[in-house]
């Protein structure tokens, strides 16, 4: 059986202790040199993801919008990477906005939708560099995502 990964990213974990996490749940088939780099970093950055359900009472959250808030789980600078939970409430709409790196949305709880798709929980929804796109929350339930930011948002 594969060990429980961290609760969040900390910071006595390495990169090496998130490797052999991931080594553990990545099948035994798929060689090294299959993954590239970048999927390979953001793999390890995807697997820092809190297990769920999500105790929302445990987090500081920061409202950015109305009825959609942010908590910074994690942020570095210097590799410009941001790890953060995101709560939505029914019919929240991000502001639109473009992205000068990658984004990863991984929806933990409830729905969300943009121009592309629409996303429950263990979806992934991706953004490249110059992307733009409006996420918003569908259904009646709250939605909670994990989401890794490399980059900055660029509002439109």
């Amino acid at each position: 059986m594969t060990p429980p990964l961290p609760d969040a990213p900390s910071p006595d974990l390495t990169d090496q202790d998130y490797e052999q996490a991931l080594s553990e749940v990545v099948p035994a088939t798929l060689e090294d040199a299959a993954v590239d780099a970048r999927t390979r970093a953001q793999l390890l950055d995807l697997a820092g993801v809190p297990q769920g359900p999500i105790n929302r009472a445990a987090y500081a959250w920061e409202e950015v919008s109305p009825g959609l808030k942010l908590h910074t789980l994690f942020s570095d600078a210097a590799k410009n990477v941001k790890k953060c939970l995101v709560w939505g409430t029914p019919g929240t709409s991000s502001p639109r906005h473009g992205h000068s790196g990658e984004e990863l949305i991984l929806v933990l709880e409830g729905r969300l939708q943009d121009e592309r798709g629409s996303y429950g929980p263990g979806d992934i929804c991706r953004s490249a560099a110059g992307d733009v796109h409006e996420e918003q929350v569908v259904g009646d339930v709250d939605c909670v995502c994990y989401v890794v930011y490399y980059g900055d948002l660029i509002p439109v």
